[in-house]
């Protein structure tokens, strides 16, 4: 869909795509004013590829939260069937508590 401006002097204006903007602005106020607002047309577009990087980021750190979560869980409820064990077995209760110490570590001192 085309735009209609009326400059200051005022002509009327036909701009049928972002680039008829760029020509009017090299014709009304020189080269380097086109090629100004060029670069920020193309900083824009390279913030949006930047927007999509990082969701793709926070994707994959969400999916790796919840395989850490879900090792946790495995974990805990190891914990409570030794628990409700008639007698504790120390040494597979200490083993699980090894598990979550170095689950917990990783993520604390890796990421």
């Amino acid at each position: 869909m085309a735009n209609v401006i009326q400059l200051v002097d005022g002509s009327i204006h036909t701009l049928f795509h972002e680039w008829d903007i760029l020509d009017l602005v090299d014709e009304q106020m020189g080269y380097e004013a086109r090629e100004a607002i060029k670069d920020l047309l193309l900083e824009k577009d390279y913030d949006e590829s930047c927007v999509e990087d990082l969701e793709s980021e926070l994707e994959g750190m969400k999916d790796h939260h919840r395989e850490v979560m879900e090792q946790l869980q495995k974990q805990s409820e190891t914990i409570a069937g030794l628990i409700r064990e008639k007698e504790i077995d120390r040494k597979a209760l200490s083993k699980v508590a090894g598990i979550i110490g170095s689950v917990t570590w990783r993520e604390i001192n890796v990421r």
